[in-house]
């Protein structure tokens, strides 16, 4: 697809959300700060999430990395954006189903990630949600033996939650496989990577039903793609909602 057309598609899309504002919509604010203890970088993202009260949904997020190791918001540049539209709707008791689409911009180029995803949550404060999705590269890359390849990736996302009052604890599991035979390796050479992450969270709330939540998490993530390496993700952030 030309640059014009990815562009055309990425102002139709923002404006459509900026409609959105006129329903009757929540929307939460979301900053987090991160640090790997194997590569010592530090990364920052933002993101909104915007519910239009009328069964459809926007993400936008924009994700920033420090230069240097063990700098933080240090010689900063843009790692990339993200704008997703998704439809949900009650699909069984206590049970929404979801599906969307998100574009994906990074230095390089464009990601199309079309997914589906499901949320069913317990009457005794447990919930678990599932999501399966394609990543699809608009652009090509050069793997190790200098051959031209498009990346295509297949994700399953799943997670695990109980809540009790004000606190949240949440489990996280991903697991994806790159599809192309020629494309460089995920993890220890092989085609797919996993990781696992944890995350606590507790919310105040206001007399208004504005909503602050501070977090932290602890992920296991890979190091590089050609070793069994692994590393420690340590992160942690706030979400504000009205």
């Amino acid at each position: 697809m030309k640059q014009s057309y990815k562009v055309i598609i990425a102002s139709g899309l923002a404006i459509f959300a900026t409609q959105a504002l006129a329903n009757d919509y929540k929307t939460t604010v979301e900053y987090r700060h991160e640090y790997k203890d194997g590569n010592n970088k530090h990364a920052d993202r933002v993101k909104m999430f915007l519910d239009t009260g009328k069964n459809i949904g926007f993400e936008l997020d924009a994700r920033y990395n420090n230069k240097d190791q063990d700098q933080m918001y240090d010689e900063m540049s843009m790692n990339g954006s993200e704008l997703s539209i998704f439809y949900y709707d009650k699909i069984a008791e206590n049970t929404t189903g979801l599906l969307g689409s998100s574009l994906d911009f990074n230095p390089d180029g464009l990601v199309y990630v079309p997914y589906v995803r499901v949320n069913h949550s317990f009457d005794n404060g447990f919930r678990a949600q599932a999501r399966y999705k394609w990543k699809i590269w608009d652009y090509s890359q050069t793997n190790a033996a200098g051959e031209k390849y498009t990346s295509k990736i297949q994700e399953l996302d799943t997670w695990l939650g109980y809540n009790t009052g004000k606190w949240d604890f949440q489990y996280e599991f991903q697991i994806w496989n790159e599809t192309d035979d020629d494309a460089k390796p995920q993890f220890d050479n092989e085609s797919y990577d996993y990781l696992h992450n944890f995350r606590i969270m507790y919310s105040f709330v206001n007399p208004d039903g504005t909503k602050w939540r501070p977090f932290v998490e602890v992920g296991n993530v890979r190091q590089d793609s050609y070793s069994d390496n692994r590393q420690t993700r340590y992160r942690v952030g706030i979400k504000y909602t009205w």
